[in-house]
């Protein structure tokens, strides 16, 4: 998030209206400090800084007995 916001030539506080957030929260995110924001805010944030969110899901992959493991929770 810092590197887009950076690339971007905003400061904090420009970060943080385009973002609907307070000017600390800004810092928060670009010194990687996550546990303050869901994963829906930070979806949004990325959106609202011009980036796509991809979420993908993969079987996991066993290269030494060639087995695809399934995780199967209650």
């Amino acid at each position: 998030m810092s590197e887009i916001i950076a690339k971007q030539d905003m400061n904090q506080a420009e970060a943080a209206a385009l973002l609907r957030v307070d000017q600390p929260k800004i810092s928060a995110l670009i010194r990687g400090k996550l546990s303050g924001f869901s994963t829906e805010q930070l979806f949004r944030f990325l959106n609202v800084l011009g980036c796509d969110v991809e979420i993908v899901v993969k079987l996991k992959y066993d290269k030494d007995s060639a087995t695809v493991f399934k995780r199967i929770s209650n």
